[in-house]
């Protein structure tokens, strides 16, 4: 038996999704194959690092602002 695939919805800038389209064609895969691919590769970044901040170098709060979901209150 093979393993047991989830859909993931996600928010992301226009201007970034095009570009990852356009890289992703560049590689003959699917939006979905190589977001895919770069979401296992960034969670064992992730791990080794231990949390965002220590991955990307930068404050807790300087990453709510980049990634914050504005429909929350406390996104």
């Amino acid at each position: 038996m093979g393993e047991w695939k989830i859909e993931v919805t996600l928010r992301m800038r226009g201007d970034l999704r095009a570009k990852m389209i356009a890289f992703a064609e560049q590689e003959k895969r699917s939006l979905g194959n190589q977001c895919a691919i770069l979401l296992e590769w960034s969670f064992v970044q992730l791990k080794e690092a231990g949390s965002t901040t220590r991955l990307l170098g930068q404050s807790a709060k300087r990453l709510n602002k980049l990634t914050r979901d504005r429909r929350l209150k406390h996104g």
